[in-house]
């Protein structure tokens, strides 16, 4: 792992079912309240809700940070918050009532909540689609919901991660990705999913997703006339087939909406 390159962490979030709380009622509270906690310095975080495959219309929080001394500055190795991290809570005291009204919702990202640390392994740096955050809603800016999908794999019998892993990064070049969307390979480093790999796609909507997959394993015509374009990625894609299951069916997958994110963050740090 690139010590410059920006790591993440995943969070499962569950809606307080007991006070009868509906999906509707978190998201306008996280929409109109939640937006305004801050994110750790050189973070950012992005709440995003299931729209197919395994979670659907069920809760994830999204964390990103620089690299992993920062993420390591305010999380340790267990999960847990670092002295650091308290420090920052106790220069906003006022965060702390919103964390406190976001409980009434929904779980927080705090243990005992399911959570991965993930590594980037690799990313396709020749992607279009812009730095920034995934979710913004500004008076006077673009609006901006991303897509994220988040595809689980596994290796194939007798390989190593060392092979897979050399595979990738020697042939991330030969990655052309859809118009807008951004392909990275994630690995577990923490957490419930140690050492197992994602890739996570971040795309630039919900519209550029429909137009290249409607639904899931459903391919447009306008997806069929890029893979016919780019050969060469498709080779890529089989013989990585060889080494590991890919992205997709039968693998367990989701793909997420952004549906809230911090205000502050500093798009020229992502």
């Amino acid at each position: 792992m690139k010590s410059s390159t920006p790591v993440f962490s995943i969070h499962y979030v569950g809606i307080n079912l007991k006070r009868g709380i509906a999906s509707q009622q978190f998201e306008d509270f996280a929409q109109c309240k939640g937006v305004h906690i801050p994110a750790y310095p050189d973070w950012q975080w992005t709440l995003l809700r299931g729209l197919r495959g395994e979670r659907e219309h069920q809760y994830l929080m999204l964390y990103q940070a620089k690299d992993a001394a920062t993420y390591a500055r305010y999380v340790d190795s267990n999960g847990e918050l670092t002295v650091k991290a308290h420090e920052f809570w106790q220069q906003h005291p006022q965060t702390l009532v919103l964390i406190e009204e976001w409980k009434s919702f929904a779980s927080f990202t705090e243990l005992p909540t399911l959570y991965t640390y993930y590594s980037l392994v690799a990313e396709n740096n020749n992607s279009s689609l812009p730095k920034g955050p995934n979710y913004r809603n500004v008076l006077g800016e673009e609006k901006i919901e991303r897509v994220v999908g988040i595809h689980n794999l596994a290796l194939k019998p007798s390989v190593t991660p060392v092979q897979f892993e050399e595979f990738i990064t020697n042939n991330i070049g030969r990655i052309e990705d859809y118009p807008g969307w951004k392909f990275h390979l994630l690995k577990g480093q923490g957490g419930n999913r140690l050492d197992q790999y994602a890739v996570m796609l971040i795309i630039e909507s919900l519209d550029s997703l429909n137009a290249f997959h409607p639904d899931m394993d459903v391919s447009t015509d306008k997806a069929m006339q890029f893979v016919a374009e780019h050969p060469d990625t498709e080779q890529m894609y089989a013989e990585w087939r060889t080494l590991a299951s890919f992205s997709g069916a039968p693998q367990i997958y989701t793909d997420y909406v952004a549906i809230a994110g911090n205000q502050s963050v500093q798009e020229s740090q992502l």
